[in-house]
Parts: C-alpha cells; structure tokens; sequence
C-alpha cells in the first residue's frame, strides 16, 4: 500500500515534514511525505525539498525596532520570504506586543538581501505579523518614503499612518526593474472597516480596544493618500488586511497579487500528482477545524483522507465533509507542554494503530 503523508505543522510540536516521518516510523508501507503549509509559517520548509533553493540569512529590523536574523530561500530567481521571520508576533515577549508601534520593516529589508541574491520573482507569505502599518515599514526599506508635513519620514509603524501628508516613490529600489510579488494568504479581510485588519487582527497583536477606531481611520488616511498617489483604489480587495496591511501594500505599491497560500503551496509541491498515486492519504495539523485543502483535492481522485490532529473541532462535521477518519493523537488530556514534547510519539502511535485495526 503507498500512503502519502501531508501534513502541516503542528506548530510548537513538530514541523510539517517531523509528522509525516512520524508516520513513515509507524508503517512499513510505502510512504511519501510531502509537508504542506497555508502561506504562514512553516512555508519555507514546505518548499524547501521541492525548490532545492539556498537558504540565506540577514540580519533584519524586528518587530520592535531590534535586530532578528531572518532566513529565506532563493531557487533561481524566485524567492520564498516568510513574513513572520522578520516582523512575527513570536519574535516578541507578551509585554512587548502593541501594534501601535511595530514594523514590517525588515520585510522589505529581506527582499532587498534577496534581490541582491538574484531574486526577481518573490513570494511573501503573510502569516503570524505582529504589525499593523499597512506595509508603510516593508516599502521605506524598498525606498518609498512616507513624510509628515515637515518633509519628514514618519515612523514606519501604525504610529506613522495619520501623520503622512506627502509619499515619494522617487526613489524606489525597483522602478527600473523586472520584479513580479506574489502574497500567500489564507484571509480575505480588506483593509479598512470591521472586517478588516485593525478590527479582527489587531487585538491580538496588542491594540487596546478604545484605539482601534483611531487606528483604522490613520489607516484609511494612508489608504486614501495613497490611491491618490497610485491613481487606483485596493483596499477593498480580499486579503488586503493580511498581515497588519502588508497584503495592501504588496498589491498596489509592488504591483503583486494576492493568492490561497494552499493553493500556491499544493501546486509547488505537486500535491495532485502525488495523490494521484497514493492509495490513502494521511493528513492533519496541531487544530484541525475546518481545513479541507487537503480533501478537496483528494476527492479528485476518489482517495480516502484520514486526518490525525492534536486537537480536533467537531469530528462529526469533518466526517461528514468526507474525510474517512478524524483522530486526535493525545488520548488523554495532559500538560500542553508535554503534549507538545510528546507529539511525535502520539502521533506514530495514532498511525499504527489506525492502520493495524483497519487492515
């Protein structure tokens, strides 16, 4: 039997491809591993065996104005960036998490390394931004220049948003350049409003509630100056307010495009080619609720998906959507640190006698 194991990651616990080595542990069968990712973290290993690219790493601008090493990938000239390597909300302690006055400046600090590295075709992936500057850090380090009524640069944070009264694209790193951006994300917020980024992400990254109504006007001031200066309106666009804005200003200032971080991946990776010759495919992640990328392109092929998770949200759903079992690998609750720790074990365990039984 050839069962082919796609995982994503199980966050702290183990990585995308740790799971599916997981199961090769637990079988004698025939397995191919094939790690997956939505476009947030864990992007840049999924890619990694199928790209066979160089890792580079920079020392970047973190979220709070520090210093972070940051690591990408470049295969040719395409490059795979993870936002969260330079502006992460886990790049940051629990007291320093304030939206306010984070940076998505050493993004664009990666994208100049790797442009010096031979890169023209980028994909950024927008998972896990502690920001929430509308992109205002990224593009400064590209050469765009945001000035408050001083002629000053502004602070390249959502501090700066409602200061700006002029932008300069003069001196923009790429205005002579072929360069292409691709954004990987799994939302579809807009920018602006209650559904947008400062409303739904930004609590989470530390804005106080009695400052988001402010916050998101400072951010349809940007917007608004900024379709004047680019002549086009974006911010309605799904996935806009991806990472804190960095989806809106990959689309309008850099020209590039928002697409399903899943999708990207599968394709890279050629996830229905393998399906294609898998007789069972396993699956799952750290909290596996509505995630049926995986099934969609399973059912391509009549294949059974079987979905092993760390913690599971309505199995009767996802049974009914068609997977042909839903598993939680921790039989007992414990401490969520061992639980992490003993990941890998819970899972070969999960496998083995998933398949044993089911023979």
């Amino acid at each position: 039997m050839k069962v082919l194991a796609c995982f994503d990651s199980f966050k702290e616990s183990m990585s995308a491809k740790s799971a599916g080595e997981a199961v090769q542990r637990a079988l004698d069968d025939d397995v191919e591993i094939i790690p997956l990712a939505d476009g947030g973290e864990g992007t840049l290993e999924a890619l990694s065996d199928g790209l066979k690219g160089t890792y580079y790493q920079v020392e970047v601008t973190s979220p709070n104005f520090k210093h972070v090493m940051a690591r990408y990938m470049v295969a040719g000239e395409f490059a795979v960036i993870e936002c969260a390597q330079a502006c992460g909300l886990d790049l940051l302690e629990e007291d320093e998490k304030n939206a306010l006055h984070t940076t998505s400046l050493g993004v664009g600090e990666m994208i100049v390394d790797a442009f010096h590295h031979g890169a023209r075709r980028f994909m950024i992936t927008l998972g896990g931004s502690a920001t929430n500057d509308g992109g205002i850090g990224m593009l400064t380090a590209l050469g765009i220049r945001f000035l408050d009524g001083h002629h000053q640069p502004v602070s390249p944070s959502a501090q700066g948003l409602g200061k700006i009264t002029a932008i300069d694209r003069s001196h923009y790193l790429f205005r002579n350049e072929e360069v292409s951006f691709i954004a990987a994300c799994d939302v579809e917020n807009p920018l602006l409003g209650n559904n947008g980024a400062t409303y739904i992400f930004g609590p989470q990254k530390g804005l106080k509630e009695e400052c988001l109504e402010t916050i998101d006007q400072d951010m349809a001031h940007y917007a608004s100056l900024s379709e004047q200066e680019l002549g086009k309106c974006y911010r309605d666009i799904p996935g806009t307010g991806a990472a804190g804005g960095l989806g809106y200003a990959i689309v309008s200032y850099l020209g590039g495009r928002l697409e399903k971080g899943f999708e990207i991946v599968s394709k890279m990776v050629h996830l229905d080619d393998a399906i294609s010759k898998a007789d069972v495919i396993v699956t799952g992640e750290g909290s596996t609720d509505r995630q049926t990328g995986v099934l969609m392109h399973a059912k391509r092929y009549s294949k059974p998906v079987v979905v092993f998770a760390g913690k599971v949200k309505d199995a009767a759903m996802l049974k009914e959507a068609g997977f042909q079992e839903v598993i939680c690998i921790n039989e007992e609750k414990k401490d969520l640190a061992l639980m992490l720790k003993e990941g890998p074990i819970n899972l070969e365990r999960a496998v083995r006698r998933y398949f044993h039984e089911n023979r």
